[in-house]
């Protein structure tokens, strides 16, 4: 069995160290607007996504989880399509679905649907590009969901205890210094000016592209495109990257929080250098190796030691700017929980005298390139890959970037990682307890 296990892994391997096996091709419209179409023929369906680039560290005070709550208002419908042809509405009749997402760095609105009714997407998202119905009642509307959100999450123990901890992570002025979904007080004042304000000042052309995947030929969306987008002609200057205070000298004041919940938690805080930093990638690989994936050396010496429940983490591979990653290893509340630490700070130590054991490293990377292969049979995984690498990396094409910047890593360049960022005598730990009873 072993041996037939390892043979698929050699396929797997192979295959997916090509490059994707669809054309892909682009073009820029005079608004500024770049549409990004992978003819991927395999299935009668397609994948249209609209990345804005703005998010929560574009807001400004009084009006943080604007980003977040354009996400909803941006479904409540626009000049042609509202009521019965809303986009839910329009979703509906076509058996289709559409989501959306609001992150730090960016807002992404994604549909998948049948291919013959593509064009009909492409007119709502430019007409909710264009003409998004701002009123009242919708903000009210929207505001509560958004308040529903917040409330939800506070009764979540745990998304209650992320959300406590974040406003002492960052310094003042920095872009991720309030969390994403923002601040209730704020959110239940904010106005439809303001709104009109936030649409006015991210929302357009130059500030989005459109990448769209499935069964479509790149000439009909492209004209498809020029009919629909083409014709909005407001324009933002460009989004220029904000000065950002240095994360990595920055003393976090936080060394405990108490949780109305029977668990114990080291909460280990370690700065992260930003998208483009020459140690991005190596940190990612280094983290995921020590803590995020469910075979990492923390997890196999912790959780499957019977010495933790588990371990969550927040790592973001999309970050503009340097940020804090955070890992939660959650414990029962007993006498010797300080061995974790221990425990921890020799797996580390341990990397910083030797590196990372070869086999570990080849796992790791044939399980990536192994999620590569299956993302190449999925609409909404190229999109994703696709945008990712247009809005970080500069260019779709660098789509399969990643993982050829993961396979130059070496075990020598992991000690110096390991003993850069995640030197135990560095690392901020915060003990998060039981609320004590009286």
């Amino acid at each position: 069995m072993k041996k037939i296990i390892l043979l698929i892994s050699i396929i797997w391997y192979n295959y997916s160290a090509a490059s994707l096996p669809y054309p892909i091709h682009s073009r820029t419209l005079s608004n500024g607007l770049k549409i990004i179409v992978c003819e991927k023929n395999t299935n009668p369906m397609a994948q249209i996504e609209v990345w804005y680039r703005v998010g929560s560290k574009d807001e400004w005070d009084g009006v943080r989880g604007m980003a977040h709550l354009f996400e909803h208002m941006m479904f409540r419908g626009s000049k042609k399509f509202v009521g019965n042809t809303s986009p839910d509405k329009t979703i509906e009749r076509v058996g289709g679905s559409s989501n959306a997402y609001t992150m730090t760095d960016r807002t992404v609105y994604h549909e998948e649907v049948p291919a013959s009714s593509i064009e009909t997407f492409i007119e709502m998202e430019a007409d909710r590009m264009e003409n998004l119905l701002l009123d009242q009642k919708l903000l009210d509307a929207e505001r509560e969901v958004v308040g529903e959100e917040l409330r939800l999450g506070i009764n979540n123990w745990y998304s209650k205890m992320v959300s406590e901890r974040y406003p002492a992570l960052y310094p003042g002025g920095h872009p991720y210094k309030v969390d994403v979904i923002g601040n209730l007080n704020e959110i239940v004042t904010f106005t439809t000016k303001q709104c009109q304000d936030f649409y006015n000042k991210y929302y357009s052309p130059n500030n989005a592209f459109v990448v769209i995947t499935g069964n479509v030929k790149a000439d009909q969306i492209f004209s498809l495109c020029e009919k629909y987008f083409g014709v909005i002609k407001k324009q933002l200057p460009l989004n220029i990257k904000k000065t950002e205070p240095d994360v990595f000298s920055h003393y976090i004041t936080l060394d405990e929080m108490q949780i109305d919940f029977p668990v114990q938690i080291y909460s280990y805080i370690i700065p992260s250098p930003a998208f483009g930093h020459k140690d991005y990638y190596a940190f990612n690989l280094l983290s995921e190796l020590l803590f995020s994936n469910s075979n990492s050396l923390l997890n196999r010496r912790l959780v499957n030691g019977n010495l933790a429940y588990d371990i969550q983490g927040t790592q973001d591979e999309s970050r503009m700017y340097s940020a804090f990653t955070t890992f939660d290893i959650i414990m029962d509340v007993k006498v010797g929980n300080a061995k974790v630490i221990k425990e921890v700070s020799r797996e580390i130590n341990n990397i910083i005298a030797e590196g990372v054991d070869d086999a570990d490293l080849k796992d790791y990377l044939r399980n990536l390139e192994n999620k590569n292969m299956f993302r190449a049979y999925s609409n909404a995984e190229i999109c994703g890959e696709l945008g990712f690498a247009e809005y970080y990396l500069g260019d779709y094409n660098n789509y399969d970037k990643k993982l050829e910047e993961y396979k130059k890593i070496t075990s020598n360049e992991l000690k110096r990682i390991a003993e850069t960022y995640f030197n135990p005598e560095k690392m901020k730990v915060i003990n998060i307890k039981p609320i004590e009873k009286e």
